[in-house]
């Protein structure tokens, strides 16, 4: 009976991490059953915001006192943490929102994003809003996304964006924790990004999660309509 139990929770372990494996593969390196030439666009984009967002980010320089904007209240600094998908859509954002920061890279894990923020912040870096875009890589436990929620603090007001893709076999779980997370913490809000991706199939490339510049531009609108 003991050699049954030890049994099912090996496979268990395997089941858990293969499904982990397959987010990563998934969601960070790219299209797959994709042609070549439209991977090679995706990762050339990617590749090319990266480097925009190196040079932007070096010459973002932290205001001493907030900006007043003309109705008289203070505007927003902005940071977004996140990963490929929110990289893709980052100069459309950037375009469309003022006083923001995006740090994102491919294959980032909500694991890595405790890592950043304290980056950020010591870098003076780390605004009064926080959007996390994380969660596309990979399942990740409760605990993981409370530490980075408590090192950014209650005084930040803070968004998450759910995961959404087509074929992303752990969006289920990875949403079911985010929802837990925002239910727990009062200045923790949600952005519904799987059902508004689910409308708009013509957004994505083909492998169902990173956008197209179409998608890129509704991405950034709908994120800000949601922060607004």
């Amino acid at each position: 009976m003991e050699n049954l139990t030890g049994i099912g929770n090996k496979i268990i372990i395997f089941i858990k991490v293969f499904i982990l494996l397959c987010c990563t593969v998934i969601s960070g390196y790219g299209i797959l059953n994709a042609p070549e030439s439209e991977q090679m666009k995706l990762e050339q984009e990617l590749k090319h915001n990266e480097q925009i967002l190196q040079q932007t980010n070096s010459a973002f320089q932290v205001k001493a006192s907030a900006v007043k904007r003309k109705d008289g209240k203070e505007e927003r600094r902005i940071t977004v943490i996140g990963d490929s998908v929110f990289l893709g859509a980052a100069p459309a954002f950037t375009k469309i929102q003022k006083n923001v920061i995006v740090d994102a890279k491919v294959s980032r894990q909500v694991r890595h994003g405790l890592e950043i923020a304290k980056k950020l912040n010591k870098k003076k870096k780390l605004g009064d809003t926080v959007i996390i875009a994380l969660g596309t890589n990979g399942v990740f436990n409760s605990a993981t996304g409370q530490a980075l929620i408590d090192y950014l603090g209650t005084d930040r007001t803070i968004y998450w964006i759910n995961a959404y893709g087509k074929n992303l076999s752990c969006q289920r779980d990875v949403n079911k924790t985010i929802q837990k997370l925002a239910k727990k913490n009062d200045n923790v809000s949600v952005i519904p990004w799987a059902k508004e991706g689910k409308k708009h199939p013509d957004w994505f490339y083909q492998d169902g999660i990173h956008l197209n510049p179409t998608g890129q531009a509704g991405f950034a609108r709908f994120i800000k309509k949601k922060i607004s």
